[in-house]
């Protein structure tokens, strides 16, 4: 699928199915080449990222079903049914931000504290758009989340890497909605 055309099909799509519509081996590729190619300021590469296919994608969504049920106590259904989308897809992509990086570029250039803690945001938002091109390019659907999960010890996950979001993927099993575009004339200004 050519780039932009990989653009405009992107949804977020949370009715999943488990059916590998590429081999495994080609999502962790389209990290690694994520990770390797993202741009990142300073050139500090913190994003990080770990890939859960299988019984760990499973633990990681009923992780999140059982807190979920524990901190809500009035009616969750939707939540549950989001969860329930999710955990029936095929894997998840789990972004974090190593900590120990920042903290190091924040001591060697206090003058720009706050400005790593902005900037690691938008290195986040980069890798995890590209990430998420890259599933739409191959034939999957995703979309983003933020929700409070469990990671498990024998992930390996280090202490360091702070947990920033999860993209479950699949088959994609919802209609496909029509996204409301606002008129790019509304959000452009071309300046000659």
């Amino acid at each position: 699928m050519e780039f932009f055309e990989a653009i405009k099909n992107r949804r977020s799509i949370r009715v999943l199915e488990d059916e590998a519509v590429v081999p495994d081996d080609e999502v962790v590729e389209i990290v690694k080449s994520a990770l390797n190619h993202t741009p990142t300021a300073f050139n500090g590469q913190e994003t990080r990222v770990a890939v859960l296919f299988g019984d760990s994608h499973k633990e990681l969504w009923d992780s999140a079903e059982k807190i979920a049920r524990e901190k809500n106590k009035g009616d969750i259904s939707r939540t549950l049914e989001r969860i329930e989308g999710y955990r029936n897809g095929h894997g998840t992509i789990l972004f974090f931000q190593d900590r120990d990086v920042i903290k190091e570029f924040q001591e060697k250039m206090p003058h720009l504290h706050d400005a790593f803690e902005e900037w690691g945001h938008q290195n986040q938002g980069m890798l995890q758009y590209v990430i998420w091109t890259g599933l739409e390019a191959v034939g999957y659907a995703a979309s983003l989340q933020h929700v409070e999960v469990a990671i498990k010890p024998e992930w390996n996950i280090p202490e360091s890497w702070k947990l920033i979001a999860q993209m479950p993927f699949g088959k994609q099993a919802q209609p496909l909605q029509e996204k409301e575009i606002v008129p790019v004339e509304k959000k452009l200004i071309v300046v000659k």
